[in-house]
């Protein structure tokens, strides 16, 4: 229509996964300051490089952000990638939980939610059995003060106590 459209300029995002093949040139083709994915951490093998070694991460990072061939919903936001899962797709909740406080903590004070040291959106295509008042649930329920959380229901529904945890938050 030549009318502007909504992009995600300006807005952040962080994938709460494998990690993110960032060479990817569709995800900007490198990490750090000035790059399409700018930051993030590796809770797993608990280093700043948050390469994914599975590719489920970065299958999430380019259907929120891609911006190539094919594009993203918000093809013009910053990635944030933070690794809390394996080459196989495992992980555990207290990786989880540490990316989802990291999310509205970058500057890793314990204050969250500051200005303008939070993402803007978090996604987390991850999930496992639990409850509204688990950790990962909370941790969920306390991040959404200040981001907009994305999470997985699931792959078990649609019967009755289908969703995984940390959708149940």
């Amino acid at each position: 229509s030549g009318k502007e459209c909504l992009t995600g300029k300006g807005i952040k995002i962080g994938i709460i996964d494998t990690g993110v093949d960032y060479t990817h040139k569709d995800l900007g083709g490198c990490f750090g300051n000035n790059c399409k994915v700018a930051g993030g951490y590796d809770f797993v093998n608990k280093d700043n490089d948050p390469k994914d070694d599975n590719g489920h991460g970065t299958h999430v990072a380019a259907t929120a952000a891609g911006n190539g061939v094919l594009k993203g919903v918000a093809p013009d936001a910053t990635i944030y990638a933070y690794k809390v899962l394996n080459a196989e797709g495992s992980g555990t909740w207290v990786n989880v939980i540490a990316a989802i406080e990291r999310s509205v903590d970058l500057n890793q004070n314990r204050i969250p939610c500051e200005k303008n040291d939070y993402l803007d959106v978090i996604s987390l295509s991850l999930g496992g059995a639990g409850d509204p008042d688990d950790p990962q649930s909370r941790a969920i329920d306390n991040a959404a003060l200040c981001t907009i959380a994305v999470v997985a229901a699931g792959n078990s529904g649609p019967y009755v106590r289908t969703i995984g945890s940390p959708g149940t938050a």
